[in-house]
């Protein structure tokens, strides 16, 4: 139960005379568990509402209601969503291999089935039982994120060290056969989920399509940190080729717009990146699938729509070592449009975490400061170095501090077409 603590002028609750201080108990004879109950029946047109009254009677109230008319009422922080801890100890797991010293929040390992369907994170179901199962399907929590890995009882419990990871493609047959839609991730470790192991992955999870919708392939991420861990191998441009191979060969089997490899496979191989049409609705960009496409889109979309400008400047494009390759070659298709920007693209080599993490997004604001001696008056920055919707670096210091400390003006770039805009801004 959750006390009220606020009750909205124009809502039923105010009509229905409920006050601050009611606790409301639960809807159609199922308790309150958190917030996600009551967003699932605000949205409803038909249920039971069960209160108590400050005075300590217990009401049933019967809501009948038009679907976009709302309760109208403020819940207090009994109601929130504290996350369910992970009870895996995962060999490949990042959370494991970070150095100390960075934000508190970091080094927390959440696997709750209830930020999979908010937030996106992915999950493993572990912890999840039936009653959990039955609620995800009551107040139908869709879609999911799923982390797979392996359809191998045997290879899967050696993964994450849980045994209850082998129940996990029986959770997912109920969740799809109650109408679910999960998309689902594999983090490849090189000679125990690859070759022909990901091949049977890739097949049980087409078997639970179209519920299943997408998978992503992700290589496994390695830092410097990894003393007393595991020992596994980075995925080299072999096994990454043969990744692509087999995945690619089966989702043209499945017909398409399945599975998928992460960019970074396609960098590792040293191949062409696909185009961006072979990426559908890009469902899995969060995992790193599709990200170059859709920005490359951007870039040249936003290009042909500039008038450009002839003014001189000096800006700096700061990325990571796999993607500055990338950015060169976009930047270069720009000078004739901004033929007096001088653009620098400055890769920087991953310290913090070991220089085998080559993606922009887990770049320091320390290894800028300490590998870049000369900034451009304008610096650019991609938003995956900060932190969603704040303005501060892994490693805590702020966006501020850095232009201060470098003495230049940045840019936080969103995505391919703000990299044109803030172009056409600073040679305005």
């Amino acid at each position: 139960m959750a006390k009220v603590t606020a009750v909205q002028p124009n809502g039923i609750a105010r009509e229905l005379g409920i006050e601050i201080g009611d606790e409301l108990l639960g809807f159609d004879e199922y308790p309150l568990t958190d917030i996600l109950d009551y967003l699932y029946y605000d949205a409803q047109e038909s249920f039971v509402m069960h209160m108590r009254t400050a005075q300590g009677e217990d009401v049933d109230i019967e809501i009948e209601k038009d679907e976009n008319e709302t309760l109208g009422m403020t819940l207090d922080e009994s109601a929130e969503l504290e996350p369910m801890r992970c009870r895996n100890k995962c060999m490949f797991c990042f959370v494991d291999q970070l150095p100390s010293g960075m934000r508190d929040t970091l080094y927390v390992k959440d696997d709750d089935y209830r930020l999979s369907f908010v937030s996106g994170n992915y999950v493993t179901l572990t912890n999840v039982g039936q009653r959990e199962l039955e609620r995800i399907v009551r107040l139908h929590l869709s879609p999911l994120y799923i982390s797979v890995h392996c359809y191998d009882p045997e290879i899967k419990t050696k993964l994450i060290a849980n045994p209850r990871g082998a129940e996990l493609f029986e959770k997912m047959r109920y969740l799809a056969a109650h109408g679910i839609v999960m998309h689902a991730q594999i983090v490849m470790c090189k000679g125990i989920n690859d070759a022909h192991e990901l091949e049977e992955t890739l097949r049980q999870l087409a078997a639970m399509r179209p519920q299943v919708k997408t998978v992503a392939v992700i290589p496994v991420g390695l830092t410097a940190h990894r003393q007393g861990l595991a020992q596994l191998q980075p995925i080299d441009a072999d096994c990454a080729r043969d990744t692509i191979a087999r995945t690619e060969r089966l989702d043209r089997e499945f017909g398409g717009e399945f599975c998928y490899c992460s960019d970074e496979f396609y960098i590792k191989a040293g191949l062409p990146l696909p185009s961006y049409e072979r990426y559908g609705a890009f469902d899995q960009i969060e995992n790193g699938v599709g990200l170059v496409a859709e920005f490359e889109h951007e870039f040249m979309q936003a290009l042909q729509a500039s008038a450009g400008s002839a003014a001189r400047r000096d800006v700096s494009f700061v990325t990571g070592v796999s993607f500055a390759p990338i950015l060169r070659g976009l930047l270069d298709r720009a000078a004739d449009k901004f033929p007096g920007v001088q653009a620098n693209v400055l890769a920087i080599r991953n310290r913090h975490f070991g220089e085998s993490i080559t993606v922009a997004g887990l770049v320091t604001a320390g290894d800028i400061l300490d590998q870049i001696r000369r900034f451009a008056p304008h610096t650019v920055i991609p938003s995956t170095m900060l932190r969603e919707f704040t303005d501060t670096f892994l490693d805590g210091m702020r966006l501020d501090e850095l232009a201060q400390r470098a003495h230049t003006h940045i840019h936080v770039s969103h995505g391919g077409g703000d990299v044109i805009k803030i172009l056409e801004e600073v040679t305005e």
